[in-house]
């Protein structure tokens, strides 16, 4: 949680009254617009009159539908692609009895193009408020004003870990207060100390305590009964960090097995409309991009012939959806013996994780670093595309010797066709750490839509033409 309930609540309230005076403001402007504003020609004048019920019982649909779909709650990390669909669906349920009344009472005919338009305009004003509410809300946190106050109950490595990824988020960070140890833990996070668990009830209660993260790795039942205890007494909102915290990060549901609550990990690789629609989008733009790009396939490939020996293209093993080998192509940047001379350079390896990258190589040629810091060597992968081994967006393949090193939670990028580029190429590419760019490659496979990839595709461009984080 952001929010002090109160404050969440407070603010509920006044987003919830805006879906309501909007759309009287809506289509109130739609009918001036239609009748009075001389923009469009009156033939059958309707006065306003007419309108003031059918715009209340608008405004009133509005804003219950809204309400039920709990758009008024304020949501802060919500998506906005997400949140977008919701209050599109909750407009066309809100006109749905609306527009069901009007035209079946036979007395008047309401003009349709007011219906439209105060649509069109209502949709517009309340979006615009929730997003003027939401970027007040997040200035206030930001300044500390009615943020929930965070307890991480946990001191250790663990913990810090937690804090760290806490952290991430400059929103959830500003309600951390302070932490507490577990009886015989070593501390070693850097929150400020507020005292032993056994003193829970009163830290609680003088910190006015919000939130309490449960952060250690082994505790016992009786153990977490009694803080979930403590914390119900107090009103406070309990949660708990589990060590198995990479396996959450998808869909997670909490489902009855006869009397046992199990929890339900939902698959989230691509469902197979995603992997058709994905898929076709691949060929169409892959085809395209090579037809477009030839000239500069053949200049580089001249260039490369001339300046070094050996092959033009550069094959390498890697691996693909699932588990599968394939062949990657590339244009050749390294001289022909550049995977004997590797183990020469293991050592001066400067990427974190199971990935080898050094800034200067030794082993790329002069028009090979050229190509490199353009990403000009990747594009010969369009045929991979073709040939359905890889995608446009997607988690890069990874060689089979950093798959071997993976951590479990880690495997999850390659349950995907790999990408020539993906979210972590447009986030700083190699100068992010390893897990990062897991990081990135999961939150991707997990809320994949194709907006986002073309969002990612749009701003690979850029990326690459400042060459930033590229070697």
């Amino acid at each position: 949680m952001l929010l002090r309930k109160r404050s969440e609540r407070i603010a509920g309230q006044l987003i919830w009254i805006g879906y309501y005076i909007w759309p009287v403001v809506g289509f109130t402007f739609a009918w001036w617009l239609r009748f009075q504003s001389g923009f469009f020609k009156v033939l059958d004048y309707q006065p306003f009159e007419k309108y003031y019920v059918p715009i209340l019982i608008v405004a009133t649909f509005w804003s219950i539908v809204y309400g039920a779909l709990k758009l008024h709650t304020p949501a802060l990390n919500l998506r906005w692609t997400r949140e977008t669909s919701k209050m599109i669906w909750g407009a066309a349920l809100a006109m749905i009895p609306t527009m069901a009344l009007a035209f079946s009472y036979r007395g008047y005919f309401y003009s349709r193009l007011v219906m439209t338009l105060g649509i069109v305009f209502t949709f517009g004003l309340c979006f615009t408020h929730k997003v003027i509410a939401k970027s007040i809300l997040k200035k206030m946190l930001l300044k500390r004003v009615g943020i929930a106050r965070k307890l991480i109950i946990g001191c250790n490595s663990f913990a810090q870990k937690v804090v760290n990824e806490i952290r991430r988020d400059p929103l959830a960070a500003a309600g951390l207060v302070g932490m507490i140890s577990v009886t015989g833990e070593r501390c070693t996070t850097d929150l400020p100390y507020l005292g032993d668990i056994s003193e829970l009830r009163e830290i609680i209660i003088k910190g006015q305590f919000d939130e309490a993260i449960f952060a250690y790795p082994n505790p016992s039942e009786n153990m977490i009964l009694k803080i979930i205890y403590e914390c119900r007494k107090e009103q406070v909102q309990f949660e708990l960090v589990p060590p198995f915290r990479h396996l959450l990060r998808g869909r997670v549901e909490v489902e009855p097995v006869g009397d046992v609550q199990v929890l339900a990990f939902t698959d989230l690789a691509l469902k197979v409309w995603q992997r058709g629609v994905k898929r076709a989008a691949d060929l169409l733009l892959s085809s395209i991009l090579l037809i477009l790009l030839s000239p500069l396939l053949i200049t580089i490939s001249v260039a490369i012939k001339l300046t070094s020996t050996g092959h033009i293209f550069f094959l390498q093993e890697r691996i693909g959806r699932n588990g599968r080998k394939f062949q990657m192509i590339k244009f050749r940047s390294m001289y022909k013996d550049a995977e004997k001379r590797l183990k020469e350079h293991l050592e001066d390896n400067e990427a974190q994780g199971p990935i080898f990258k050094i800034k200067k190589d030794p082993r790329i040629t002069s028009i090979g670093r050229l190509i490199r810091r353009f990403s000009i060597d990747e594009i010969p992968q369009l045929f991979n595309v073709l040939l359905g081994q890889m995608s446009l967006v997607g988690p890069r393949p990874p060689l089979e010797r950093e798959v071997k090193v993976y951590e479990n939670w880690q495997l999850r990028r390659i349950d995907v066709t790999p990408g020539m580029t993906g979210l972590w190429q447009v986030s700083g590419r190699s100068d992010l750490s390893f897990e990062k760019m897991v990081e990135l490659d999961i939150h991707y496979i997990e809320n994949w839509s194709l907006v986002m990839d073309i969002m990612i595709l749009f701003k690979t461009l850029p990326a690459v033409i400042t060459g930033k984080g590229a070697y």
